[in-house]
């Protein structure tokens, strides 16, 4: 049966990812290798490891389920929910498009689950379709909540940031927030990828720490929990990596030297600088460059 960790099992855990202890070099902690829930309070999991993680949200009418990942991911998913209770999957909602959060619904379409994206991840699903990812049944264009029972998931659109249909999730009654590769947790992400809109990104998560209604996240990737300061740490990166570009970039420094003289002192004990910051880098150069 798969593993279901209180919140408070994880706290001292947790408590390393706070301090500069949690370095690039350092292995994944044994306890975050495995694939298992953990009890968020208030109705609120989440399921996986380190690599893919999701959300979901049990209430008395049933159970509303975060992005399945893939095939393989969601089977065991879907186990980890019956393990918390034997209610139907009513609803999947999907963060955004990319394939690695988006795949593997069908297990939860087979027992008749209502898929919901926002409504401009279409266009994406029907440019690039994909057997392995089920088409949503209903689309929203803005914040909304898909209501099932006695709760509520509160879905909050921030425009374009990561690609240009972002949901970020949060269970009415909740701290936490459900915010899919936005931030990841204490690690620095991936540090190219086209779809990245930089200045949308950080404007994104200066709104969402605007807001006095959550004290905590989790992401799609990384530890079950982190403490805001996780977002406001990805965010000052960002503004760090594309104010350093900005100035070389207006040196008429080349793209190469670029890549490989940006230095941050004040994030390198982030797990992935060195194997991430000349990526970023790039994105940033080609923001200023071309401007996307």
């Amino acid at each position: 049966m798969p593993r279901v960790k209180s919140v408070w099992a994880v706290v001292a855990a947790l408590a390393l990812f706070a301090t500069q202890a949690w370095g690039q070099a350092m292995a994944i902690p044994e306890e975050f290798r495995d694939m298992v829930t953990t009890d968020l309070g208030n109705g609120v999991y989440t399921f996986g490891n380190f690599s893919r993680r999701s959300v979901f949200l049990v209430t008395d009418a049933g159970v509303i389920a975060t992005d399945p990942v893939s095939t393989g991911f969601a089977a065991a998913y879907r186990k980890a929910i019956a393990a918390v209770t034997p209610l139907p999957v009513k609803y999947v909602v999907y963060s955004h498009q990319h394939w690695d959060h988006a795949s593997g619904g069908a297990v939860f379409k087979q027992e008749g689950a209502t898929f919901i994206s926002h409504e401009k991840c279409l266009a994406h699903f029907d440019a690039h379709p994909n057997p392995a990812v089920v088409r949503p049944d209903k689309t929203v264009n803005g914040d909304d909540a898909v209501q099932l029972g006695k709760r509520q998931l509160r879905l909050f659109y921030y425009g374009v940031n990561h690609g240009d249909c972002m949901l970020v999730m949060q269970a009415d009654g909740s701290d936490m927030l459900y915010v899919n590769d936005l931030v990841t947790p204490f690690s620095i992400g991936l540090g190219f990828m086209p779809d990245y809109d930089p200045a949308g990104w950080i404007d994104s998560l200066k709104r969402m720490e605007a807001r006095n209604d959550w004290s905590r996240l989790v992401g799609g990737h990384g530890i079950p929990g982190a403490p805001r300061a996780a977002m406001t740490e990805r965010r000052r990166f960002l503004e760090a990596v594309m104010a350093s570009v900005k100035k070389d970039f207006d040196a008429g420094k080349p793209l190469d030297e670029i890549i490989k003289t940006t230095d941050l002192p004040e994030f390198k004990s982030i797990r992935g600088y060195d194997a991430q910051i000349g990526r970023a880098a790039e994105r940033m150069y080609h923001y200023f460059e071309m401007g996307w």
